[in-house]
């Protein structure tokens, strides 16, 4: 294969952006040959405005022969059968975060592209960005030392009331599945592992509705216990202002702040552990605090300048290169599961209420999610997320 044919399922606020984005690339290792959208008159107009040919069905856009690749741009309850549908045809999938509500259909889709020798990407692209890339590498160098804490708060994700009542889907549980935590928080969920400790043993979380008119959470506090004396916290809200973009990596050696200005690093003198142990008897009394305080000294971090780049066509050249060379991906389906893993273990702790130790018991997750429809919903939702699940399970019953 020397030029990779994508198409695009759902022509919503991130599927025609995609497909505008292979077209306006000068990249000739891909190209865009169709587009569907199960709206007809959607499907025609950005089939019009691209000129390459339209689909209102998925199966049949996958059996045109048209494409070697599909982007998967649906709401998330409709990612697992798509999924499945093209990996059975041979057809490499790059999907929308998050894989799903759920980590059994995720892990479902994790396996059945292994199957079927398909490549399965996940458009995280916030690993795009140059100063996540150099925190990431700092944390791996051991610049920092043992890592012992990360913190993450993630409250640039405000949206309004009216975000919630523009889409029947969005704030339910027969719909979305989920809130702030399964829609606006995967790439801060992403980057917090990613960057940090990894995906933790155990989880404890709060979950609120605490200003929205909606039947999900707009607020979640996220504790986790990764061993040792090792810990993290997420806090994610969509009902904040002025919002905050932040994470704090702490290690023996020195301590990481990540904001959207950048990069501040704090390098100890000498390490905590070292410290510790090496104040004399008479400095305890020194200070009416237990002690005397060692020199830190604050830099602003030099990220790599990696150009002007629009993060998603990032992702599309790096799934590309995954394609054709096997090496290239940002986020593959088995790096994307930890995001889920953590939301799935929010939901599970901040509802049963109890710590959840992870990997997550997917098919516990699924008795939630149908719980809380049946509990919560007002059935805004119009059943969609049962609707694709149903089907998700007649397709893996058919091994």
């Amino acid at each position: 294969m020397k030029k990779v044919r994508y198409g695009v399922v759902g022509l919503g606020n991130m599927g025609v952006p995609h497909a505008r984005h292979i077209v306006e690339d000068k990249n000739r290792q891909f190209c865009l040959t169709a587009v569907c959208d199960l709206a007809g008159e959607k499907a025609a107009k950005v089939s019009e405005e691209l000129k390459v040919p339209s689909f209102t069905d998925a199966c049949a856009m996958y059996d045109s022969g048209l494409i070697d690749a599909v982007i998967i741009a649906v709401p998330h309850y409709a990612h697992g059968p798509l999924a499945v549908h093209a990996a059975r045809r041979g057809i490499h999938v790059l999907c929308e975060k998050p894989l799903s509500s759920s980590v059994s259909h995720a892990r479902a889709m994790i396996a059945e592209c292994r199957k079927r020798k398909v490549k399965l990407g996940v458009v995280l692209q916030h690993r795009t960005f140059a100063r996540n890339i150099e925190a990431r590498r700092l944390v791996r160098s051991g610049a920092l030392g043992e890592i012992f804490r990360v913190q993450m708060v993630c409250s640039n994700w405000f949206r309004s009331q009216g975000y919630y009542d523009s889409g029947a889907w969005r704030g339910t549980w027969d719909g979305e599945g989920g809130g702030v935590l399964i829609n606006q928080a995967p790439h801060s969920l992403d980057q917090f592992q990613w960057i940090g400790l990894g995906l933790p043993k155990q989880i404890t979380s709060f979950l609120a509705t605490r200003e929205h008119k909606i039947e999900v959470e707009d607020t979640a506090n996220i504790f986790c216990d990764y061993g040792d004396g090792r810990h993290g916290y997420i806090y994610a809200t969509t009902a904040e202002e002025p919002g905050m973009d932040q994470i704090i990596v702490s290690g023996d050696k020195a301590t990481m702040i990540v904001e959207h200005q950048g990069i501040r690093l704090g390098k100890l003198k000498i390490p905590v552990a070292k410290h510790i142990y090496g104040t004399k008897k008479q400095d305890v009394i020194v200070s009416a605090f237990g002690g005397p305080k060692q020199q830190t000294t604050w830099t602003d971090v030099k990220i790599p300048d990696r150009g002007n780049r629009t993060q998603h066509i990032e992702i599309i050249r790096g799934f590309t290169k995954e394609i054709l060379t096997g090496k290239g991906s940002y986020a593959c389906g088995e790096g994307a599961l930890n995001e889920l893993e953590i939301s799935n273990a929010a939901y599970l702790s901040g509802y049963l209420g109890k710590p959840i130790s992870l990997p997550v018991d997917g098919a516990e997750m699924d008795r939630l999610l149908a719980k809380l429809e049946k509990e919560r919903s007002t059935g805004r939702g119009q059943g969609a997320r049962k609707k694709y699940y149903a089907e998700m399970k007649k397709l893996l019953a058919k091994k």
